[in-house]
């Protein structure tokens, strides 16, 4: 039996995202069976706010927090909590580097609070890593049209005429209740991903790359795990990224909104933290190089 953890960071202005999705991971759970292991593993980050010169208390999101653990994680077979406000996590590269320095789960998935996705996503990732025999691997969701040419390896080719407009977002819910066709489980010969897009990794692969010290609380870590693997496979380490053809997944943009941002101030600046951490990122990457 293998055994998966979920993954997840939030702030406290991403409480009513974390309740939604919460909500979307107790329908997956209905289709999993005995065998599906998961670990939930989940940090509500309280260090990034001043809570002195901020009009709605810190316990208030601690009590929602709280309640949306105890009446939609029911169905984990373990659930790690963890309400931080000691400064021993400051961000989602914290937390990912603690996790794989803890975890003894089989592979990982790391999921950010906005994302959409179909009631069948958790199952069939599981379903796909039973497929695979490589000690080191990733497989991930496909997605609409983003950004530029080299996310497309990841696109589901009914976006391909699609123009991709910032301001005007793909609705999330249109794109997870279309119907793309049948679902394949597809090797591709590049290394792309968003952190926190629904990607299944093989633990062995996140021990082996690791998450730099030098990153701090926010940093390239899904970057390093890209050239990681790459520098991987220049070294002849069977490391294989897979995509789930027609199992689409959506940033939610369009329907995201934030009605904390007049009532808890920020204390610290996340680009700051992650402007420093990208300087060390060559850096890193020379160390793996020599390291494997």
């Amino acid at each position: 039996m293998k055994k998966t953890q979920i993954v997840i960071h939030l702030m406290p202005y991403e409480i009513d995202w974390f309740e939604w999705q919460a909500k979307q991971l107790k329908q997956c759970s209905h289709f999993l069976e005995e065998d599906d292991y998961i670990i939930s593993d989940i940090t509500l980050n309280l260090n990034f706010v001043d809570w002195h010169t901020s009009s709605i208390p810190k316990d208030y999101f601690i009590k929602k927090f709280n309640q949306i653990i105890e009446t939609c994680f029911d169905w984990c077979n373990e659930t790690i909590i963890d309400i931080n406000d000691d400064n021993t996590c400051n961000g989602c590269a914290d937390k990912r580097r603690s996790t794989i320095q803890k975890t003894t789960a089989d592979q990982l998935i790391y999921l950010d609070c906005d994302l959409i996705f179909t009631p069948f996503t958790l199952k069939l990732l599981l379903d796909s890593a039973k497929q695979v025999v490589s000690e080191y691997f990733i497989i991930s969701p496909q997605i609409p049209k983003l950004w530029d040419a080299s996310w497309h390896v990841l696109m589901n080719n009914a976006y391909q005429d699609v123009i991709w407009d910032n301001k005007t977002f793909i609705d999330p819910y249109t794109v997870i209740t279309t119907s793309y066709g049948q679902l394949k489980l597809n090797p591709i010969n590049v290394f792309k991903l968003g952190g926190g897009w629904f990607n299944l990794f093989s633990t062995n692969l996140l021990k082996l790359i690791g998450v730099p010290e030098s990153f701090g609380p926010y940093g390239p870590d899904d970057t390093f795990i890209m050239f990681g693997c790459d520098i991987m496979k220049s070294k002849n380490y069977n490391v294989q990224q897979y995509v789930i053809e027609n199992l689409v997944v959506s940033e939610n943009h369009k329907y995201r909104v934030n009605p904390y941002i007049d009532f808890i101030k920020n204390k610290n600046d996340r680009e700051s933290f992650r402007t420093d951490s990208e300087k060390n990122l060559h850096i890193e990457l020379n160390n793996l190089h020599h390291r494997l």
